[in-house]
């Protein structure tokens, strides 16, 4: 399993991967840069409003582009908008192919962890 923690202490947030910056603004050029996991995370914060103030636009927009290239968060993220209706059209059938994506991308992630981190 992925070592990842969820921080929300001293401005610390967000599931994370350890090479992964943890403050929003260390999130903010990560994301920039494209690290998916660092645009799903800033996304997050934007759509909770933590340490930034709520802006659910913006949010939906990074996890759209992280989403494209196969960020599981993401398309999570945004099948709960579509289903919910919340800053995009509610739309049952595009909700559902965000979540089935989201378990494609995730087997995706877990078997390339595997891959990379079997014992030899």
């Amino acid at each position: 399993m992925a070592d990842f923690r969820l921080k929300m202490v001293e401005l610390r947030v967000g599931m994370t991967y350890a090479h992964l910056p943890l403050t929003v603004e260390e999130l903010k050029p990560a994301a920039a840069e494209g690290d998916l996991m660092a645009m799903c995370n800033l996304g997050w914060c934007f759509f909770n409003a933590v340490t930034v103030q709520k802006d659910r636009k913006t949010a939906v927009s990074l996890w759209k582009k992280a989403a494209e290239k196969g960020n599981a968060g993401s398309c999570y993220n945004l099948g709960y908008c579509y289903t919910f209706g919340i800053v995009v059209k509610q739309d049952d059938q595009i909700s559902s192919d965000f979540f089935a994506k989201y378990h494609r991308c995730r087997n995706t992630e877990r078997f390339n962890y595997l891959l990379h981190h079997r014992s030899s």
